[in-house]
């Protein structure tokens, strides 16, 4: 089995909260034809997701219409608690849709859950979609423990894609 997982800015840096905003849309595009690419490469794939707001949310979409079964790794307990209503929403319907949660980090937020949970997703994948300017963060840490694990990465930078 082929396993992708997905990391990447949160709406604010690809393009705001309005998926037909046409950075969220170029993005959305460019995540689809990598995860098209590959799924033609290998029979069977899987990917695995963190369910952020974002680039998560994104590409738990584009596997699921793309029929690629998604594994949801949580962070922590509560990872939604602070999100808008509509958010909340999306997410339990993408924790619905997906073939497994994996909870991380049995408690709330703390200052490691989402390292951890990134390290979780990069330990387990083949190959990590990673959809990052270059800035400093969580995106960054997890691009930075990807290429120490050695993983294959593909490199999406929305600042080039408009």
């Amino acid at each position: 089995m082929y396993t992708i997982a997905f990391t990447g800015h949160r709406p604010p840096k690809i393009g705001g909260y309005n998926i037909d905003a046409p950075l969220r849309q170029a993005v959305i595009q460019k995540i689809t034809q990598v995860v098209q690419y590959y799924a033609s490469h290998y029979t069977n794939c899987q990917a695995i997701v963190g369910g952020a707001l974002g680039v998560d949310q994104d590409a738990a979409s584009i596997c699921d219409s793309l029929g690629i079964p998604y594994l949801v790794a949580i962070p922590c307990l509560g990872q939604d608690s602070k999100w808008p209503k509509e958010s909340q929403d999306k997410y339990k319907i993408m924790l619905e849709k997906a073939y497994k949660r994996v909870l991380v980090h049995n408690g709330t937020y703390n200052f490691t859950c989402m390292d951890e949970r990134n390290k979780y997703m990069v330990d387990n994948c083949d190959l990590l979609i990673a959809v990052w300017d270059g800035s400093e963060g969580g995106t960054a840490n997890c691009v930075r423990y990807a290429q120490h694990e050695g993983r294959e990465i593909t490199l999406i930078d929305p600042s080039k894609l408009l």
